[in-house]
């Protein structure tokens, strides 16, 4: 079974698997015992999709973050310090996304176009143009949205809160890639289309 993103959920699972882990032993042995458990369980995991060859990059990208985030906990002696880094991705999407739409190259059009195989001068159709804009802006409140609430949760403490934000926020910026990409393909498609028909009416009235 997959999610919208063509992920299988052993891969969504095992990705949350060291977080899970964390917020468990942590919860029942304290904070140093549930450091200990997450960098053991990132490592199988790693060890698992290495044998199985399923996303080698995703999955050093994933242990060495859980390994990151379980350090960053023994650092600063709290167990939400777990969850700093991963409050770092939403706040550079959020203002990767700001700045492309500033500089006139919405992100998502520098991505999902060359995905869906869309023209290359894309920024000329001021249609397509446009869609990537609203696009991207949609990311970016995405992306603010999950950085305001983990930020609330991190200064308010609550672990268990952000533990389960952070496992669900892996399926939903799947959905999210997803639905981008399905509704650029349909965009390209769309110009394509009055592309042609343009092309045909002018070359009928010629």
């Amino acid at each position: 079974m997959r999610t919208p993103s063509g992920t299988s959920i052993t891969a969504v699972v095992a990705a949350a698997a060291p977080t899970l882990v964390f917020l468990c032993v942590n919860q029942v042995s304290g904070m140093l015992p549930a450091v200990a458990a997450t960098t053991v369980t990132a490592l199988l995991v790693l060890a698992w999709r290495l044998r199985a060859r399923q996303q080698v990059r995703d999955a050093v990208v994933g242990a060495l973050l859980a390994t990151a985030c379980a350090a960053v906990a023994a650092g600063t002696g709290q167990t939400r310090g777990f969850f700093l880094l991963p409050m770092l991705l939403p706040a550079l999407a959020t203002a990767a996304c700001l700045l492309s739409l500033v500089a006139g190259r919405p992100l998502a059009g520098l991505v999902a176009n060359r995905i869906v195989g869309g023209p290359p001068q894309w920024r000329s159709h001021r249609r397509l143009h446009r869609f990537y804009a609203v696009i991207t802006m949609l990311i970016s409140l995405v992306s603010l949205a999950s950085l305001a609430a983990q930020v609330w949760l991190y200064h308010w403490g609550e672990v268990a809160w952000l533990g389960l934000l952070h496992v669900l926020m892996g399926p939903i910026w799947a959905a999210v890639t997803a639905l981008s990409i399905v509704l650029s393909r349909r965009a390209v498609t769309r110009e394509e289309t009055a592309a042609q028909r343009a092309a045909w009416v002018g070359g009928t009235d010629g």
